[in-house]
């Protein structure tokens, strides 16, 4: 059982990184205060039945994780409703879904990568083709691709790295 005393411990000394880390995952402050106050009230309300014996932050963090993720379904599965409900926005400002957005940024980061890079990167993530089949399809060595694939992945993480968060919403 947790008592006040605890509770006021956990949340002083781990409050901070919480937030951080939900801003990170929301991309929002007003959104990350939001998850970290819904964390800890779930925490203070189901004090009676928790037990946290581990590391209290990975407890936390993984709260706020499942946190953003539901609240963003639901703030998704509202949207979809309400869009169908016949309540759309005005129509010059059309709704941008967060897939939507990492979409085009996938879209406009492959076009930033030199040509023989880009078709490594599609023939292997996209194609699914195995480093020597790419080899063999292109006529360039095994050490060829495995370079331009790590020139690409290179230049795709740095490119998509603001939209990490949306990527471990979708997983």
């Amino acid at each position: 059982m947790l008592d006040r005393q605890t509770f006021e411990d956990i949340f002083r000394e781990h409050h901070a990184a919480c937030l951080a880390f939900a801003v990170h995952y929301t991309g929002n402050v007003h959104e990350a205060e939001e998850v970290v106050q819904q964390v800890f009230l779930r925490l203070w309300e189901k004090r009676a039945f928790i037990d946290i014996t581990g590391a209290t932050r990975s407890y936390l963090l993984a709260a706020i994780r499942n946190t953003a993720i539901s609240n963003w379904r639901k703030e998704t599965v509202r949207q979809e409703k309400e869009q169908a409900a016949g309540h759309m926005q005005a129509a010059d400002m059309p709704v941008q879904s967060p897939v939507w957005e990492l979409e085009k940024r996938y879209q406009q980061a492959l076009e930033l990568l030199p040509d023989r890079c880009r078709e490594v990167f599609v023939l292997s993530r996209q194609q699914q083709l195995k480093y020597h089949e790419i080899a063999e399809v292109m006529n360039i060595s095994v050490k060829t691709v495995e370079n331009q694939m790590g020139k690409a992945l290179k230049i795709m993480h740095k490119e998509l790295r603001d939209y990490l968060h949306l990527l471990l919403l979708l997983l």
